[in-house]
């Protein structure tokens, strides 16, 4: 009789079991922490979508949300000299460990896949752990989701009732989808907005590494004039801003030379881009600071470490001499390329500055950090070297490479926007992004809160520019990246925005 109770305890307890085994194990991998690397903030992120990526499979299930996982996973990467090492714990939410595993290699190029190895180990070491009852008293949820589950599942975004956020439409569009050119020669990366003719039509500048291009956009995008530029010559910037009020567009080319700067101003004359000056020491850029005028400012480059140097300043122009204005107080971070202004409701000038990880940080008139995004913004494969021997040990490569954030605008109804991209992956400086946004924030005393935001672009999404006039968002998109033997293209989209 004894013999037979015990078998009757052992069936149900298989029996009991069964769920363990068959169900998925939901997982979510928390930041990762990440020593001894560039660009902290952004490695932890990449780590993270990485692993979570490849963790993903028939026996476990990544989620976005800590509260439907059954375990957690968190990870350390560290490099020391050329060597790096990825340490990844999973465990249950109830505190139980699952398994361990680590991988480890000297060329960091390696990375991506190694960490499909992790997963493997690390998969391995969950499914033993259920396998073998460590995590029976925890077992994986397999209830239907709920009607909120499921419509987070749909959108990415958990929606309960209007008043708490916007609707899915509004939230996915963003805008209402108006016209997309035909491709466009060369695999533009920069995006300046000039006049409006009085047929309609709008003049529109594209630039790429080292050339320049003029189109007249109306029901079809014409090119209308192209500049090249010597081959040591990189376009980092683009602006068009009429400087002295005098109804007189120009064109503000900031242009990287070696470990220098040689910038340009062009005009377009008679439908022909002409140059009339070169070699400007400044960095150039076109703010409508907190939503006024557009005007330009310029900043000097710095030496040695430096990137940027002296304080951002307005700028006029006299012929093909640039004069200097009043000086701006920038916070932490803030260069002529990360910045802008905004007002809240009392009429306050608060600062918004993007760090060099991404993050979109609010300061206020005493340059406090108020707020910091948990997400990061204004990414671009855009970049710029200068000679760095002096760390050229340690990073393998005799040059640093300067990372541009793209553009923030801020409307004058104190709408900020900025763009943002997503990729395949970013490690170091090898930069895939695959996909882009226009996002639409307005500041609530305490945070900023998102209005809209643009559907997805399937393509990399290198710039963007918002004509208030007009209420049309132009969206730049590269849907051919340039090859050894390929220029690549580029498209324009316009959304009018509701």
């Amino acid at each position: 009789m004894r013999k037979m109770i015990i078998l009757f305890v052992a069936l149900c307890s298989s029996l009991l079991a069964l769920p363990v085994f068959a169900a998925q194990v939901r997982v979510y991998v928390t930041d990762m922490n990440a020593i001894g690397v560039q660009n902290r903030d952004e490695m932890k992120t990449t780590l993270q979508t990485l692993l979570a990526s490849r963790l993903n499979g028939d026996s476990i299930l990544t989620v976005g949300n800590i509260t439907e996982a059954d375990a957690v996973v968190s990870g350390t990467y560290i490099v020391i000299g050329s060597a790096y090492s990825f340490d990844a714990m999973a465990k249950t939410t109830g505190g139980t460990t699952l398994g361990r595993a680590f991988i480890q290699g000297e060329a960091s190029e390696e990375l991506i896949q190694a960490v499909g190895k992790l997963a493997e180990k690390l998969s391995a070491e969950v499914r033993k752990a259920y396998a073998t009852g460590v995590a029976a008293t925890e077992a994986p949820r397999t209830a239907a989701p709920t009607q909120a589950r499921a419509a987070s599942s749909q959108s990415g975004v958990q929606r309960v009732q209007e008043g708490d956020i916007v609707k899915p439409e509004r939230f996915v569009k963003g805008g209402v989808s108006g016209l997309v050119s035909k491709r466009l020669p060369g695999a533009a990366n920069l995006l300046a907005v000039g006049a409006t003719m009085p047929d309609g039509t709008r003049q529109v500048f594209l630039a790429q590494n080292n050339r320049l291009q003029y189109f007249i956009q109306g029901e079809e995008t014409k090119l209308i004039a192209s500049a090249d530029f010597k081959a040591n010559e990189k376009i980092i910037a683009l602006d068009v801003v009429d400087v002295n009020g005098d109804g007189n567009k120009a064109i503000y080319v900031t242009v990287a030379k070696n470990d220098d700067l040689a910038s340009q101003i062009w005009e377009v004359r008679k439908d022909k881009l002409t140059r009339i000056a070169s070699d400007l020491p400044y960095y150039f850029r076109a703010i409508a600071l907190a939503g006024g005028p557009l005007k330009l400012y310029a900043q000097e480059s710095g030496r040695g470490d430096d990137d940027y140097y002296g304080n951002v300043f307005e700028a006029t122009r006299s012929g093909n001499t640039i004069k200097k204005g009043r000086t701006l107080s920038l916070p932490r971070y803030g260069s002529i390329f990360s910045f802008n202004q905004f007002r809240n409701k009392d009429g306050e000038l608060m600062t918004i500055v993007i760090n060099p990880d991404g993050y979109l940080i609010v300061y206020n008139p005493e340059m406090k950090e108020l707020w910091r995004s948990n997400d990061a913004f204004g990414s671009s494969a855009l970049y710029f070297q200068k000679t760095d021997d002096k760390n050229a040990r340690i990073s393998n490569d005799r040059s640093r490479w300067i990372f541009l954030k793209q553009r923030i605008q801020v409307t004058s109804k104190n709408d900020i926007l900025i763009g943002k991209n997503d990729g395949m992956f970013v490690i170091g400086n090898a930069r895939n992004y695959k996909r882009g946004a226009v996002y639409n924030f307005s500041w609530d005393g305490s945070s900023l809160e998102e209005v809209w935001r643009t559907k997805d672009t399937q393509n990399y999404m290198p710039d963007y520019w918002y004509d208030e006039p007009r209420n049309e968002l132009l969206i730049l998109q590269m849907p051919q990246k340039p090859g050894p033997f390929e220029e690549g293209s580029a498209s324009l989209a316009i959304k009018k925005v509701e």
